[in-house]
């Protein structure tokens, strides 16, 4: 994992207030992005239509799917029809090239434009901790 930090303050700037306390006029100047910084978040319309997309079609694939759209960020949550404690929540963000499904733990999914990658990544995630879970029920947790 990478760890972005700015850079360093040029010499004789005070960081908190930059030229401006040495009496000289100070000019905008840029201010570096981390790599892995996401662009934006879409309005809650954009994300709503673009959720309710994997949505259908997660549903069509027998997932539970509970829109949790009065949250100031929009998201989906999936869980597994029998198992309602475990589950992924889906929002979207903006990402290299447009619109990105993000898990809840921060990893992109796939792009909107392709619903069936997201499904595909959804359904993986899910699988795993179901059936860590059910082996973990099948053994009486030993």
């Amino acid at each position: 994992m990478v760890t972005w930090s700015p850079p360093p303050s040029p010499e004789g700037a005070v960081p908190a207030l930059g030229g401006t306390a040495l009496g000289q006029a100070e000019a905008a100047r840029r201010v570096p992005i981390p790599p892995d910084a996401l662009v934006a978040l879409p309005r809650p319309f954009t994300a709503r239509r673009r959720l309710n997309r994997l949505a259908r079609a997660l549903r069509r694939r027998g997932w539970k799917v509970e829109r949790r759209y009065a949250e100031t960020l929009p998201l989906l949550r999936v869980h597994f029809p029998d198992m309602w404690g475990l589950g992924e929540s889906v929002t979207v963000a903006g990402g290299a090239g447009g619109w990105w499904y993000r898990s809840s733990t921060g990893e992109l999914l796939a792009p909107c434009a392709d619903v069936d990658l997201a499904v595909l990544r959804v359904m993986t995630a899910l699988d795993r901790w179901v059936s860590a879970a059910g082996s973990f029920w099948g053994t009486d947790g030993s």
